[in-house]
């Protein structure tokens, strides 16, 4: 996300108020990132860590094909 869009998803100035954003998964995605950037984005800071995706999967992710200049 921070290298994407060059701060951090999650703001708050207390703690409480970051977590409750980090469990409700709220974020600014910006509207410059493409759509396979925003669903890899999306995809990784799922609020369910047994939801988010393996080192596996993000291998085949279209955002990292794309990136790396081949599909797999």
């Amino acid at each position: 996300y921070a290298a994407l869009s060059g701060h951090a998803p999650f703001e708050a100035r207390h703690r409480a108020e970051l977590n409750r954003l980090i469990r409700a998964a709220r974020y600014p995605l910006s509207p410059e990132l493409s759509p396979p950037a925003r669903a890899l984005i999306t995809h990784m800071l799922h609020p369910e860590p047994a939801a988010r995706p393996s080192l596996a999967a993000l291998r085949g992710h279209p955002f990292l094909c794309q990136v790396r200049g081949t599909r797999e």
